[in-house]
């Protein structure tokens, strides 16, 4: 019996007993096949091929998925055909299995790897354009990601947890810690994880749950943070058109009925609030209600899907001016209320004016 036939009956005694969760699909002399399926996402298919010369050359090895990413595989194809190199001479099959398996349970975050790379693009392409950036860091023992990104003298840090069911689970925080005004903070947190979740669940009123599909979670989110962050610091409020965060972060306003308190409205423009409440409550009064006076639409827009009408007048392809009723889920005004207040203070400054004059 040669080298061969022997790893052949030792693969077929044993393989399935060492190696957790492996299926043995063929074992000849022409191919080993061996299905190896450690969670729904984490699942390999190892096909081994013996040289002319084996055992003192290496197997040749190849790895399929529909789960883990092609460069992987083709960076773990390598690394086993190395790991085999190092035994030549030697039965390789098992040992190659083996490490195969290890690497997929040390490296839980592998479901992940397109994902992770196109995050650390990003920060790459923000860093290099000098608008911001960040760093991303894999932590594999607990299937953590760590994530700090930079806008100006503002950041934000947070981790996020990849459990072993992604992505029909979606990814979730666990933590996160920012220097940005808790209005901003606290849409970029929900934001983040809506996003997320409709990524792994179906919405619930939908006609036909059966055409959802599950898709990624971890880089819709993260992509809509770095871009968050990267962006704020430089919004201008679109009514005085100075920035909205002062440059020094500890010079936040954190009275919420201060006049530079900023607040964010649902066409996603942020305001000084005195500057908001000047805007709405000022002539003319339309219709419809006052609209936002920025002069671009804002990427991160809460109007769709919301009941939030266009003015008749604006398209919605319209990327030149904002044109969305101005709205917030905390406090609201109609176009009759406005127009009542503002005809009160107006009686109000002339009724003063006169007892001045008077007084004089």
């Amino acid at each position: 019996m040669d080298v061969i036939d022997y790893e052949i009956e030792e693969i077929n005694k044993i393989v399935e007993q060492i190696i957790c969760n492996s299926k043995i699909v063929a074992c000849l002399r022409s191919l080993i096949r061996i299905n190896i399926k450690q969670t729904l996402s984490r699942q390999i298919t190892v096909c081994i091929r013996f040289p002319s010369n084996y055992p003192n050359e290496h197997l040749l090895v190849e790895l399929k998925s529909l789960t883990i990413s092609g460069k992987l595989l083709d960076g773990l194809t390598t690394l086993a055909e190395q790991k085999a190199s190092e035994i030549q001479g030697k039965p390789q099959t098992l040992y190659v299995l083996k490490f195969i398996d290890n690497y997929l349970r040390e490296n839980p975050l592998c479901i992940a790897y397109d994902e992770i790379a196109a995050i650390k693009a990003l920060l790459k392409q923000k860093n290099d354009l000098g608008t911001g950036g960040g760093e991303i860091k894999c932590l594999q023992k607990t299937s953590m990601i760590s994530l700090k990104v930079n806008g100006g003298n503002y950041y934000y840090k947070a981790k996020f947890h990849v459990p072993e069911e992604y992505p029909t689970k979606c990814v979730q925080m666990t933590e996160h810690k920012s220097n940005f005004p808790i209005t901003l903070l606290r849409f970029i947190n929900g934001q983040a994880k809506e996003m997320a979740r409709k990524c792994a669940e179906a919405p619930l009123r939908a006609c036909d749950n059966s055409k959802f599909e599950v898709k990624p979670s971890l880089l819709p989110s993260l992509k809509f943070i770095i871009e968050a962050v990267v962006d704020f610091h430089n919004e201008m409020c679109p009514v005085c058109g100075f920035m909205c965060l002062p440059n020094d972060p500890s010079d936040i306003e954190v009275k919420d009925t201060a006049d530079k308190y900023v607040e964010r409205v649902f066409c996603g423009h942020i305001y000084h609030l005195g500057c908001l409440k000047t805007y709405v409550r000022t002539p003319p009064f339309p219709p419809n209600g006052k609209t936002c006076p920025a002069k671009k639409a804002h990427p991160r827009s809460d109007h769709k899907g919301s009941n939030i009408a266009l003015p008749k007048k604006t398209k919605k392809t319209d990327v030149d001016t904002c044109g969305i009723r101005i709205s917030h889920d905390r406090w609201g005004l109609n176009v009759k209320l406005a127009e009542a207040r503002w005809v009160h203070q107006e009686a109000r400054k002339r009724e003063l004016e006169e007892v001045k004059d008077f007084l004089q």
